[in-house]
């Protein structure tokens, strides 16, 4: 059973990698589902064969970090949101728990290693294909890549989130070529690889990303002459030399490769304008509404309008993302979660500063030999973690599924990595490990139980957005409509089915269906603002269909109300100007017209805006005003 949970494992790993890669659960469930489904296993299994012992300090910050970010996410006010933060946390716990232990082996933590290579190589391929010109390129069929052409993705949509997967797997292969047991060729292989991969991050332009790679090599660098300082002095000096020299010839030749592009892309985007800084004072905004325990689980979906930094320019779209984990951090969750954060970070790498404290002083004195598998992991692992940490505060990749299971994998190896002393021994903490059995347990079910329910109810919304584009609408609005049932939960499945009812809607059609068609649309639209109240664009959709029902009073609320939530945007302001245009108050959807033309957030290109509703309302007025004026004009000849 240990066996078939550590296979399952694995391939939960590559599937997450394969499609765990956007904020979004969509593709993720298929990876929770098999994480959840390993952890089962594993934990039915109960005794399982440990090689090492973890340390219990860390399996404690672990358990407080995801006690404290579970709750929050359970009371937070938009579930649906919340269910990204907390399917995420449930597969990391999992994740941890299974490297801490059934994944303790150094050949498990290997296939781990050649699970993320694998991963790597597809990565650079799909890379490849984008720098062929399929800059659209999407793993998954109907489906294509948003993000715009110039900087390579592959299977991520966004370029900084495959900089950052390459970020870790440099640092552990890069361990692994200088310290694992291996054969030359495989270390060959390594190097190799390692040069593709950097070069990969380059490709992507991410400037969070090269300066997460500088940091985590100056502490590679580092941690890796002081263990040669203390095991194999005389090899000192040579590993400076080689060190220097690979270094510099690596960062000489990623500089060369990038130097273009990243002239390029800082030419277009200085850093001193970057858009950051803007979303930085909104995340600061929102965090100051609940400094301590934070506003909710991915809440700066809507902060992030509510809070806009009013210099924002204009035609820049929504945030979406704090662009810093810390910030985004402080904004959900409050000090309270970051500083239980920073309490799982200080203790893991202690635990990894430890394990080479150990190696030096006990296992290199009994065995002479610097070659170690856990010794290449451990220094690997600390300085991709405080790569990403680096990269971090520039970027959200850490809520992207794979990175963040990766982030978990890696704290595992620390929390266990292989110590074998009494000198070093980690004091026990009574009843813990049993607690986060059952915890386990708990989190293994609800993975499975989502991924069964929430993810088939994503699929079919998915299948829908498809089908739309197809032309299929009556497809889709039946899919939408069994999503919807599954999962009556979901705001965001209510707001597309209200919408997708009121694309449905055509004049012909008989009194009664065209009755039956906008009250559902009202019923759906309702039910989304009242699972989330803080989406203005809910509120907007709403009016609309309120206005159809002839329900106008309650349709001018709606539309109080998105103001309020959207005090900058032109969309609301653009709702209210629409609104007095049915009404035919002409006078003050003039005034509300102008006052959308005004806004400090004004609609994406392409969409409708004050202008053409503005010139519709003329055309209007002018049309009524020839119609009037030739009644009174057949008034008076007769």
């Amino acid at each position: 059973m240990q066996k078939l949970a550590l296979i399952l494992f694995l391939l939960g790993l590559f599937v997450t990698g394969l499609l765990g890669t956007e904020t979004r659960l969509l593709f993720f469930w298929p990876g929770c589902a098999l994480i959840g489904l390993a952890g089962l296993i594993a934990v039915l299994r109960w005794k399982l064969r440990v090689s090492f012992q973890p340390s219990d300090w860390c399996l404690l910050t672990v358990l407080a970090l995801a006690g404290y970010v579970g709750w929050r996410a359970w009371v937070s006010p938009v579930e649906v949101y919340a269910r990204e933060d907390g399917a995420i946390l449930l597969a990391g716990f999992v994740a941890y728990l299974m490297t801490v232990t059934a994944v303790s082996q150094p050949k498990w933590r290997l296939g781990i290693v050649c699970v993320l290579l694998v991963l790597v190589a597809g990565n650079l391929a799909a890379g490849w294909l984008n720098f062929k010109g399929r800059w659209d390129f999407h793993l998954v069929p109907g489906f294509s890549r948003s993000f715009p052409p110039g900087r390579i993705g592959g299977f991520f949509n966004n370029p900084n989130h495959l900089a950052a997967f390459l970020s870790f797997a440099v640092f552990l292969s890069t361990g692994m070529m200088l310290f694992a047991r291996i054969h030359i060729t495989s270390r060959l292989l390594l190097g190799f690889g390692i040069l593709a991969m950097l070069t990969g991050v380059a490709l992507t332009v991410s400037r969070g990303a090269m300066l997460g790679l500088a940091v985590g090599g100056v502490v590679f660098l580092l941690l890796t002459l002081w263990v040669v300082w203390r095991t194999k002095r005389p090899l000192f000096k040579w590993l400076v030399l080689a060190l220097l020299l690979a270094g510099g010839a690596a960062g000489g030749a990623l500089y060369k490769v990038n130097e273009d592009a990243m002239l390029t892309r800082q030419l277009s985007t200085p850093l001193g304008e970057d858009m950051r800084t803007h979303i930085w004072r909104a995340a600061l905004a929102q965090h100051a509404e609940s400094p301590w325990t934070g506003v909710g689980a991915r809440m700066f979906y809507d902060g992030g309008i509510t809070h806009r930094d009013p210099e924002t320019p204009a035609q820049t779209g929504d945030s979406l993302f704090a662009h810093n984990e810390y910030l985004q951090m402080l904004a959900d969750y409050g000090w309270a979660g970051l500083a239980l954060a920073v309490l799982v970070l200080l203790a893991h790498l202690a635990n990894g500063l430890r394990y080479l404290r150990w190696f030096a002083a006990e296992k290199f004195a009994a065995t002479g030999m610097l070659g170690s598998n856990t010794l290449a992991l451990t220094l690997g692992g600390i300085a991709a973690l405080m790569a990403t940490l680096a990269h971090a505060a520039f970027e959200f990749h850490l809520h992207i599924a794979v990175i963040a299971i990766l982030g978990a994998v890696v704290l595992g190896m620390l929390a266990n990595p292989g110590i074998e002393s009494d000198v070093f021994r980690s004091r026990r903490i009574r009843g813990l490990r049993f607690l986060m059995k059952i915890i386990m347990l708990a989190a293994c079910a609800a993975l499975i139980y989502g991924a069964a329910t929430f993810g088939v109810a994503d699929a079919r919304a998915a299948l829908a957005q498809v089908q739309d584009k197809r032309g299929e609408a009556s497809l889709a609005l039946r899919n939408l409509a069994h999503a919807t049932e599954m999962d009556p939960r979901n705001a965001t499945l209510a707001h597309q089915h209200g919408l997708a009812l009121m694309d449905s809607y055509k004049p012909d059609k008989p009194e009664e269906e065209r009755r039956r068609i906008i009250d559902s649309s009202v019923r759906e639209l309702t039910r989304a603002t009242t699972l989330n109240p803080h989406q203005f664009l809910y509120q907007v959709a709403l009016a609309d269909a309120l206005d159809a029902a002839g329900r106008n009073d309650a349709a001018l609320q709606a539309i109080q109300r998105a103001l309020l939530l959207a005090p900058l945007y032109e969309e609301p302001r653009l709702a209210l100007g629409m609104h007095y245009h049915r009404l035919r108050r002409f006078e003050e959807a003039e005034f509300a017209y102008l006052w959308a033309g005004r806004a400090q957030a004004l609609n994406h290109e392409g969409t409708l805006n004050w202008l053409e509703s503005y010139r519709q309302l003329l055309s209007d007025t002018h049309f009524l005003s020839e119609r009037a004026r030739k009644a009174r004009n057949e008034a008076q000849s007769r």
